[in-house]
């Protein structure tokens, strides 16, 4: 996502991991992406360890960013939602997914400056409600229920109607406009990032979708890539679609797939299928929405997966939280990012175990609040504030204090412990996931980060990876004054 390094080690690769890697490199000869590994080296039931040397680190700027009240993180960046409204951003800005318009990587937190500004701006992005990471742009939610967009956009994935970066913000075009857009995109109820994708779920109950598409996850029936939203047709329809989806709840995305809650709760997901990730039982690839099995069926599903809370999409994995507090996974399984102690990719949901558990479990994992995952971890938060975490760790984005990768539940360490920590995470108040970092906010509304920091993702004013979780900083800017936070 913006380095050109590729994140995992490959001791082994299979022939499904080989097909995989050559259809990414067909991306990557488009764009300077960051590849997320095309072999994994786990075994069932068996952590597994790989040795990350130090990098060097700079001075810490010791203020805290505080005020946070939303978290999000893409490949190598991460930005935060101010309770005043403004946005902050760090790491990576290779692209300008920074939007302070330059492309000068960030150790602390930077302001994202307004729509229309270039640098040095003097005016910043304001009435900002909810925001989103893609792999190398953002996209923010405003008050009047418009959205904009910056960063990377070789595949329309900002929505303005071109293929040109952005440094700064742009309003994503409404439905059927081509630029320059005479409208914009308004009614929006919530919005999800994939890699090279964007969904909203609009507040008529609709899903519009724009970027790239070449996996069919725009879900209008075809895999044209759109510069501006196209409508996501409803399950069962061919293009060109007669009806769309509707009852729309909230969206999520991975890297070629697209997710949706719709109506009584129910799942549903569209585009790339090789490894299972759209849960209906197969590995064929759809171009409009196909109903989520429920655990334990088998193709042709008779039964689906309903009283869905949440939903969320990795690089090639999917997860739901269900109401009684119990998330389940589907789809690539390579590094055991679906947590049911395997690592056997799985077409149908499967529950995550319970702490403690190894394959075949019998106790599983529930208590969940909320959920995220990254390209090949995943992560759980505990209503009572702690955080978990499975699957991938070679760059410490499990947060344990190991780089051992974990087929089973394990426990996010506290700021500042060590292997083997005698504190873990506590009254976290929500978590985020990226390809291999890992956010959390924490009670007095401060950001603790954890894991790969090569491009200073973390935030902490290094470039050192960290096993276990640190302070965000803030520069001297935006240091938070006290009575700021919301109650």
């Amino acid at each position: 996502m913006g380095t050109g390094n590729d994140l995992h080690p490959t001791p082994a690769a299979t022939s499904a991991h080989r097909r995989r890697s050559e259809f990414l490199a067909t991306v990557a000869a488009l764009v300077v992406v960051l590849m997320i590994g095309d072999a994994y080296g786990a075994t069932a039931g068996r952590a597994v360890a790989f040795a990350m040397p130090p990098n060097p680190g700079t001075q810490q700027v010791p203020a805290k960013l505080g005020t946070v009240t939303a978290i999000a993180a893409g490949d190598a960046h991460s930005i935060a939602l101010l309770s005043n409204g403004t946005v902050v951003t760090w790491g990576e800005n290779f692209f300008g997914q920074l939007g302070d318009g330059t492309n000068a990587r960030r150790t602390t937190a930077v302001r994202v400056c307004a729509v229309g500004q270039s640098a040095p701006c003097s005016r910043f992005l304001t009435g900002v409600i909810a925001i989103a990471a893609n792999r190398n742009d953002n996209l923010a939610l405003l008050r009047d229920h418009t959205v904009v967009a910056w960063g990377y956009n070789s595949f329309g994935q900002l929505g303005d109607g071109t293929w040109t970066n952005r440094t700064t913000p742009v309003r994503v075009c409404a439905v059927g406009q081509v630029a320059p857009c005479g409208r914009f995109l308004s009614g929006v109820r919530s919005i999800a990032a994939g890699w090279t994708h964007t969904l909203a779920a609009m507040e008529n109950g609709s899903a519009v979708a724009w970027g790239w598409n070449g996996q069919g996850q725009l879900g209008d029936g075809t895999t044209a890539t759109r510069l501006t939203p196209v409508k996501v047709c409803a399950v069962g329809q061919v293009a060109p679609c007669g009806k769309f989806l509707s009852g729309v709840r909230s969206v999520a995305a991975g890297w070629g797939h697209s997710l949706a809650v719709v109506g009584n709760a129910l799942a549903v997901a569209w585009g790339r299928n090789y490894e299972g990730q759209l849960g209906d039982g197969t590995t064929v690839g759809r171009t409009t929405p196909v109903r989520v099995c429920a655990v334990g069926q088998v193709a042709p599903c008779d039964q689906f997966l309903y009283a869905v809370n949440a939903i969320a999409g990795g690089e090639f994995h999917s997860m739901s939280l269900r109401g009684d507090g119990g998330p389940v996974g589907w789809g690539a399984n390579y590094v055991g990012e679906l947590g049911d102690g395997t690592v056997v990719n799985r077409a149908i949901p499967v529950r995550v175990c319970a702490v403690g558990e190894i394959a075949p479990c019998h106790r599983f994992l529930y208590g969940i609040r909320h959920i995220a995952v990254g390209a090949s971890h995943s992560m759980a938060q505990l209503s009572s504030g702690g955080v978990l975490g499975w699957g991938f760790n070679g760059y410490g984005q499990l947060g344990n204090g190991t780089w051992d990768t974990r087929l089973q539940v394990t426990q996010v360490c506290a700021v500042g412990e060590a292997a083997p920590c005698d504190r873990s995470l506590s009254g976290v108040r929500s978590i985020a996931a990226g390809t291999a970092h890992s956010l959390a906010l924490q009670p007095d509304y401060t950001v603790a980060a954890w894991g790969y920091n090569a491009q200073r993702q973390l935030g902490d004013g290094t470039t050192t990876w960290r096993p276990t979780p640190v302070q965000v900083l803030a520069p001297p800017n935006l240091v938070p004054h006290q009575g700021m936070f919301a109650s």
